[in-house]
């Protein structure tokens, strides 16, 4: 299949991957409006600005991070801003977002962590749906493999190996993330605490991505330490972040 939908002009095209991303917000966006704490929380204007600056932000940052992940691939400056050509890391994403938005946040008086926590339930969605982008466009793809459902890829505008059976990593990440997506569905009856869903969040995706670098083929290393990838080693970051907003939480409850 091919990454390209239409033709518009010159290098720009409707991508698989940017349809995906499309759809996955809308998704969220829908969730999140009708969900019936979101009033309490923020206006509705108030939350397509905080939209507006999480997309420039998550553009930025999830771009970013997919190029300093695969620098050797990278021909000129230009090529970091050529986002219809696919390439695009949730991890970096995510990391941006946790740093533009609680600014904004802060400045307009918004509760910072019953946002986050609203967040946190339908976010996982649009991650989910975004990774289906990424197996069509052949980017974020797994290492060979000889397992039935090893996936092959023919179209010459893919970015991943051709002709060759590789682990269908994005389809592993969207699976987990739409279970996570359920989880946090499940969770917000249980966790009620600002902040806790959040944490829990972080540690549900730190470690589905965790796991799932194992069998990717695009994992970057530091050059003294080759266990982990530079994206695990995030990883382990933000599990530690969502582990120690869980304990602190219950241990001010027991309080």
């Amino acid at each position: 299949m091919s990454k390209s939908i239409a033709h518009l002009w010159g290098p720009i095209s409707i991508q698989w991957y940017g349809l995906t991303i499309v759809i996955g917000l809308i998704l969220f966006m829908y969730l999140f409006l009708r969900d019936p704490k979101r009033k309490s929380i923020i206006s509705t204007d108030d939350f397509f600005a905080v939209i507006t600056l999480g997309i420039f932000a998550g553009v930025l940052g999830g771009r970013l991070l997919f190029w300093l992940a695969n620098w050797s691939s990278i021909d000129s400056f230009f090529d970091l801003f050529a986002i219809w050509e696919g390439g695009f890391s949730i991890l970096g994403t995510t990391i941006a977002i946790l740093v533009a938005i609680p600014l904004y946040l802060a400045k307009k008086k918004i509760p910072i962590l019953p946002f986050f926590d609203l967040v946190a339930i339908y976010i996982p969605l649009l991650q989910s749906v975004s990774r289906i982008g990424c197996f069509i466009a052949g980017c974020c793809y797994g290492i060979a493999t000889l397992a039935p459902w090893g996936w092959c890829y023919t179209d010459i505008s893919s970015a991943a190996p051709l002709g060759l059976p590789l682990h269908p990593t994005q389809l592993y990440s969207a699976g987990l993330l739409f279970l996570l997506f359920l989880c946090m569905l499940a969770a917000k009856n249980f966790f009620k605490k600002p902040g806790q869903l959040t944490a829990l969040y972080l540690l549900l995706f730190s470690s589905q991505r965790f796991v799932v670098d194992f069998w990717r083929a695009d994992r970057e290393f530091f050059s003294t330490i080759q266990q982990f990838s530079i994206h695990q080693f995030l990883c382990i970051i933000l599990f530690s972040m969502g582990l120690f907003g869980l304990v602190y939480s219950f241990f001010k409850k027991a309080q």
